[in-house]
């Protein structure tokens, strides 16, 4: 298995809630497919939240580009965030067999 490390940033419409951040970081550590979480911030400024976690992936980069921004949405979405909009995703292979 390959290991990667994820960062992604979401853009919002509207101000973050107080919570937000919570409800982000309690996602990303209950979602099925990451390995592990590192947690999630915000900016209120810019109306974007961030979050790191670790996936592993059989398949090389591609895989994991496309499993990532799938598991990112899907943890926007549960956290209440579904219509934020990924703006960035940062994807590195960390270990490798």
């Amino acid at each position: 298995m390959n290991f990667y490390e994820v960062r992604f940033r979401a853009r919002l419409a509207d101000a973050l809630a107080e919570e937000a951040v919570a409800r982000l970081r309690a996602a990303l550590e209950g979602m099925p497919g990451i390995s592990r979480a590192y947690g999630a911030d915000h900016d209120h400024a810019t109306h974007t939240v961030s979050g790191d976690f670790q996936v592993e992936v059989a398949r090389g980069m591609g895989a994991a580009a496309r499993d990532s921004s799938r598991l990112a949405k899907e943890a926007l979405k549960a956290a209440g965030m579904g219509d934020a909009r990924l703006v960035e995703l940062f994807i590195a292979l960390r270990q490798s067999p």
